[in-house]
C-alpha cells in the first residue's frame, strides 16, 4: 500500500512540476477535438419503412395457386435492391447522372450510393432502407426513389412471371395433348395391322397356365390316394365270400314269417334314422327279409316247439367293399377325365402363348410412350388451372405485396458528427494526452534531481546544497499560477458550455461560426 502511495506521489509531483506543459497540452488537444467537431461536414440520414403485406386470400387458395416465394425474395432483398442496374436506374430518374463526365465517374457514383445505402430486415414482414448524405434533400429523394423503384419492379416481375408461366404451361398442354393423340392413333393402327394377337395378354396366359398346372398337381396327388385305396379294397375283397348262411330261429308263439319280416323292416327304419342304406346291418336285414319272403311255407312256425332253418344270403361286408370300390373307381375316372381336359386347356394356352408375335413388344413400347405423354399431360393440365388462378391473383394484386408504410422525409437533424460524444472524447483525450506528454518529457530528461541517483552511479556525494527560498520569487510564481489556472479554468468552462449547448440542441455556435465565413 505504501509503495502505491509513493508511486502516486511521484506522478503527482511530476505533474505539478510540469503543470504548465500539462495544462497547455490538455487544452490544445481538447481544442483540436472539440472545435474541430464543429467544422466536420454534417451527414443526414433519410429512412423509409416497407411492410411486406401477406394477403388473406393467398392462404385461402393455398394449394390451388403457385406464387413466387416471398422468403426467397427477402433473402436476396439486399442484393436485388442495391444491384447496379437498380441503383443506376434510380440515379437516371433523379438526373444525378448528368453531373458526371465519363463512365468511370458514373461507376464511382453508383458505388458511392451503394456504399452509403443500408438495408435492415426485421423479422419476415418489415425492412428499413436508409441513406446518409450531407444533402438532406438528396438523401430523401434517393431513398424514396430507390424503394419505389424496387416495389414497382417487384410487382412488374411477379406479373411477368405469372403471365410467362401461364403462357408456357398452356403451350405445353397443347403440345402434349397432340402427342397423346398421335400415340393413340399409332396404337390403333398397329393393332389393326397386326390382328387379334395384339389383344392377348401374355402375362395373363402365363398366370392361367401356372394355375392349371397347380390344379393338375393337386389332382394327381388325389388320384394316387384313390389308387392306393382301390388296391386295398381289392385285396380285402379276395378274403370275403359274396354270400353267407343266415340261421332263422322261430320259437313257439313267435309268429309266422310275416311277423319276422315286419320286425326286420321296423329295425331297418330305426337304423335309417342314424345310418345310410349302405350300413352293414341294414344290408344284412334286407337280405334276411328277401330270404324270408322266398322260404317255403312248410318252414313256418309250428303251434308247438321251436324250429331252426338255414338260408343263403348276401355277405354285407362283401357288398360294402364292392360299393366302396365302385365309388373309388368312379372318382378315379372323373379325375382322369379332368386331367385330360386340363392338359388340353394347358396345351391350347401354350399354343396361344407361342403364337403371340414379336410385334407385341413394339405395341408395349407404343403404349409405354403413350402413358408417359398422358402422365405429363395430366400434370400439366392440373398446373394450368393453378397458373390461371395465380395469374388472376397477380393481376388483381391479391398476392404478397410490398407496402411503403413510412416514406422518407427530409431529415432536419444530422446523424453525424455526434458532437456530444466528440466533446466528451476530446476532454478525456486532453487529460490523457497531456499526462502522456508530461511522462514522456520526464523520461527523456537526463538531469539528476536526487542524491540517491548519484550514489547509484557509484559517485561520492561531497555536499548537498539546500534550496534557497526567495519570498518575492515565490509570490511571483503563485501569481503566475493563479493567472494560468484562471485562464485554463475559463477555457474549460467554454468547452463545457459547448457540451451543454450540444446536449440542449442549440445552434448558436453554428450561427456564430457561419457569420465568420465558415460553412458547416
Amino acid at each position: 500500500m505504501e509503495l502505491h502511495s509513493n508511486e502516486f506521489q511521484k506522478y503527482y509531483k511530476m505533474l505539478v512540476k510540469r503543470r504548465y506543459l500539462f495544462i497547455a497540452s490538455a487544452l490544445l488537444i481538447m481544442s483540436v477535438v472539440v472545435w474541430g467537431s464543429f467544422f466536420l461536414p454534417k451527414q443526414y440520414e433519410a429512412k423509409s419503412t416497407v411492410f411486406i403485406e401477406r394477403s388473406v386470400i393467398k392462404d385461402m387458395v393455398k394449394g390451388l395457386t403457385i406464387t413466387p416465394s416471398i422468403d426467397d425474395k427477402i433473402r436476396v432483398l439486399r442484393y436485388a435492391m442495391l444491384s447496379r442496374e437498380n441503383v443506376l436506374n434510380v440515379l437516371k430518374k433523379l438526373d444525378y447522372d448528368v453531373t458526371v463526365k465519363n463512365d468511370k465517374a458514373l461507376e464511382e457514383m453508383v458505388a458511392g450510393f451503394q456504399g452509403k445505402t443500408d438495408i435492415n430486415i426485421k423479422g419476415s414482414d418489415l425492412f428499413f432502407v436508409s441513406y446518409t448524405d450531407k444533402d438532406p434533400q438528396r438523401a430523401m429523394e434517393y431513398v424514396n426513389a430507390l424503394v419505389r423503384s424496387y416495389v414497382e419492379s417487384n410487382a412488374s416481375s411477379k406479373r411477368e412471371d405469372a403471365y410467362g408461366a401461364n403462357r408456357f404451361i398452356t403451350e405445353q398442354v397443347k403440345l402434349y395433348k397432340d402427342k397423346v393423340d398421335q400415340a393413340e392413333e399409332a396404337i390403333i393402327k398397329y393393332r389393326q395391322s397386326k390382328g387379334v394377337y395384339m389383344s392377348v395378354d401374355d402375362r395373363a396366359l402365363i398366370s392361367d397356365i401356372k394355375a392349371y398346372q397347380t390344379e393338375m398337381d393337386t389332382m394327381r396327388i388325389r388320384r394316387n390316394e384313390l389308387v392306393a385305396t382301390r388296391n386295398s379294397i381289392k385285396q380285402q375283397l379276395t378274403g370275403e365270400e359274396p354270400f353267407t348262411v343266415a340261421v332263422l330261429n322261430t320259437r313257439k308263439g313267435g309268429g309266422s314269417s310275416d311277423a319276422q319280416i315286419t320286425m326286420r323292416e321296423n329295425r331297418i327304419k330305426q337304423l335309417l334314422s342314424s345310418y345310410t342304406e349302405n350300413y352293414p346291418e341294414i344290408i344284412k336285414l334286407k337280405a334276411e327279409i328277401e330270404g324270408l319272403k322266398t322260404q317255403p311255407k312248410s318252414l313256418d312256425v309250428m303251434d308247438k316247439g321251436t324250429t331252426e332253418s338255414e338260408m343263403s344270403t348276401l355277405n354285407p361286408i362283401h357288398q360294402d367293399l364292392k360299393q366302396r370300390l365302385s365309388m373309388a373307381e368312379s372318382e378315379l375316372s372323373a379325375i382322369d377325365a379332368k386331367l385330360r381336359q386340363l392338359g388340353s386347356v394347358i396345351g391350347r394356352k401354350e399354343g396361344e402363348l407361342r403364337n403371340i408375335p414379336t410385334e407385341k413388344l413394339k405395341l408395349a413400347e407404343l403404349e409405354k410412350e403413350r402413358d408417359a405423354h398422358r402422365t405429363i399431360y395430366e400434370q400439366l393440365l392440373a398446373r394450368q388451372g393453378q397458373s390461371e388462378v395465380s395469374k388472376q391473383m397477380e393481376v388483381e394484386d391479391k398476392a404478397t405485396n410490398f407496402r411503403i408504410v413510412d416514406p422518407a422525409v427530409v431529415p432536419t437533424k444530422p446523424v453525424s458528427p455526434n458532437r456530444v460524444r466528440l466533446i466528451l472524447l476530446g476532454i478525456l483525450a486532453g487529460f490523457a494526452g497531456a499526462a502522456g506528454i508530461v511522462f514522456l518529457r520526464e523520461t527523456i530528461d537526463t538531469s539528476v534531481r536526487e542524491s540517491a541517483t548519484i550514489k547509484q552511479m557509484g559517485l561520492e556525494v561531497i555536499a548537498v546544497i539546500p534550496r534557497i527560498f526567495n519570498a518575492a520569487e515565490e509570490e511571483r510564481i503563485k501569481k503566475r499560477d493563479r493567472l494560468v489556472y484562471i485562464i485554463a479554468g475559463s477555457y474549460m468552462l467554454i468547452i463545457v458550455s459547448a457540451l451543454i449547448h450540444e446536449v440542449m440542441g442549440f445552434t448558436l455556435l453554428e450561427s456564430l461560426i457561419n457569420q465568420f465565413g465558415f460553412t458547416l
